[in-house]
This record gives structure tokens, sequence and C-alpha cells, in this order.
């Protein structure tokens, strides 16, 4: 707690206590000076590496001594707050940053100084070497989304303005860095619930297909065939896509090797290539009209990122089996 004065500043007389705008103050009756006692300015940095872990220093000293907080300071005199961030930062870790935003604000009364109003900022790592300064036992990146409790709260609602913000672009990371490395559905990822769709309306979606493709002047032949013949093999289609849009790279040949196959059997059927390229460009067509309307219970800055980013994975693999037909009707062809 902040030490009571005694004897005055200025001219050193006796302090005695009086009523000022409705608090009692600290006052020297001797040269009428009045002591206003302010909250003290703390400020935070948190540094986030690519791994998603935040910087944290292991305290050495009371208040909090031996628990990991962010790397934190007072203001000093003719020191901005910005200037202030920096400095404890290079002192207490050993890194040089740059203030990217202002996080959180917040009075904090704390038994040791009193009352404080800290203030935590972004900042990023410009340079220098993790090493705990003199004043801390240890400093190193911990992850952000595993922080056990920290020694003081603003610290914690700072990192969690932080997650806040940057939530709904770390999804946004995951879905495009999930492309051909995930084979598991995880409806978290925005596309990935798209694909669910597809697999939960596999027959709605396979009975529209039908619909069109016996009457569509580009697909003739379609309509020769019984819906019974037509009806399974488009169903296998459709109800494995979403698996096969996450299926990891490397397994991806056993697809290929179908298409390659249905290219051959189109052939030896009689379809023209015409046709058959156009009886998938159909597919796709019903993929998205069913499934793009439906995929809209995200928040709102998901919607148009999750239904450009599905459309380019099923654009991306339908080219991929167009060009795998293509081939096996070829090579049925010279056979």
């Amino acid at each position: 707690m902040p030490v009571k004065r005694n004897y005055c500043l200025r001219c050193g007389a006796t302090i005695v206590s009086k009523r000022v705008d409705g608090v009692n103050r600290e006052y020297c009756p001797t040269c009428d000076t009045v002591f206003y006692d302010n909250p003290l300015p703390v400020v935070s940095s948190v540094v986030v590496n690519k791994k998603r872990e935040v910087l944290l220093v292991l305290r050495d000293r009371e208040p909090q001594e031996s628990q990991w907080c962010l790397p934190s300071g007072f203001v000093e005199m003719n020191e901005s707050i910005e200037e202030a961030v920096l400095r404890e930062l290079h002192e207490e870790t050993g890194l040089t940053g740059k203030v990217i935003r202002l996080l959180d604000t917040v009075s904090y009364r704390n038994e040791f100084y009193g009352d404080l109003i800290w203030i935590s900022f972004e900042v990023q790592r410009t340079g220098g070497k993790v090493v705990a300064g003199d004043d801390a036992r240890d400093a190193r990146y911990l992850p952000i989304t595993k922080l056990l409790d920290l020694a003081f709260p603003p610290n914690e609602a700072a990192i969690r303005r932080y997650r806040d913000y940057y939530q709904e672009l770390w999804k946004m990371q995951d879905s495009f860095e999930s492309l051909g490395n995930e084979p598991k559905l995880d409806t978290s990822i925005p596309s990935h619930a798209l694909y669910k769709i597809i697999t939960r309306d596999a027959h709605i979606i396979t009975e529209n297909w039908i619909a069109d493709v016996v009457q569509n002047p580009t697909t003739t032949s379609y309509a020769d065939f019984e819906h019974d013949d037509i009806y399974p093999r488009a169903y296998k289609v459709v109800s494995q896509f979403g698996q096969w849009m996450l299926t990891p790279t490397g397994a991806m040949s056993t697809i290929w090797d179908y298409y390659r196959g249905v290219g051959r059997k189109r052939y030896e059927e009689g379809f023209k290539l015409s046709e058959v390229l156009s009886a998938m460009s159909l597919t796709r067509k019903h993929i998205f009209t069913h499934v793009l309307p439906r995929g809209g219970g995200w928040n709102k800055k998901f919607a148009m990122y999750s239904a450009m980013e599905f459309m380019w994975r099923v654009n991306l693999f339908f080219d991929k089996a167009a060009y795998y037909i293509t081939l096996g009707y070829e090579e049925a062809g010279k056979q």
C-alpha cells in the first residue's frame, strides 16, 4: 500500500487530514497544499509467436513471487505509455518490439501497490533473444490457449481480449492450412461444416442431379438410363465427396484412379466425353446450390470467407477429377 505522508514535501510542516471534494485527503495547513493521490499506471505487453504462444515471465519478487505474468511494469516520469511498455519488455525478456494496438485498460487494486490503472498492448517482436531480466526467474513462450492462472487478473483479461480478437483469423488460417491434410471432418472449421452438409444430404443432392442430367441438352445420353442405374453411381460420388475433399494429399492417388476408371467406363458405355464432363459440372452445380444457402450458421464475418474457401476447394477438386476422367476416357479409346 502507498506510504502515508507525515510531513509536507514542500515546507516540512506536519500533514493533517482534510475533506476536499468529498474525500478525506492529506493536507498541509501551513502552505495550503492538498496532496492528491492518483492510481499508478502499469503497462503490459502481449507478445505472441507464430505457434500461438504468448511470452510470459516468472516473477522473482513480491508481489506474486513465483507466478507467471506478462512483461509488466510501472510507467516512469517523462516517458509515454508506449515507451514504457517497450522498455519493460526489453528489461524483463531481452526483446525489442513495436506497439501494434491497445488491448485493454482496467482499474485494478493491488494490496501491495494500491490503486492501479493497468494498460495492456499487443506488441510485435522486432529483435532480441528471450532472456529473463533481473527481476524475473524465467521468461518463455507458453501456449496462449492453455494458460494457468496468472499473477495479475488484468493480464488474464488482456490475453482474453487478444484471443477474442484473433479467434476468427485463427479459424480461417486453420481452415486454409488443413487443405489436403485433414482426413476428419472438423465442424469448427467453416468449410468442414459445409462438407458435413454434403454427407448428410447426399440423397437430396443426388436426386436433384438426376432430375437435371436426364433432361439437360448437354447430357442427352443419360436419358437412356433408368433411374436405378444412375442413382448408385451418382450417390457414391456425392456421399463420399466430403471425406474425399479432406483426404491427405498423399492418399489422393486412389481417388484419381477412381475417376480415371470412371472415364474408361463411360467410354465403354458409349458416352461422349463432352457429356461426361458436363455431367460432372452439373454435380458441382448441385453441390453448390444445395450447400451454400445452408452454410450460414457461423458468425457473419465467416460467411463470405467460408463460401469462397469452399468453392475454391470444390472447384480445384472437380478440375482435377475432370482431368483424370478425360485421361481414362482417352486411354480406353486407344485400346
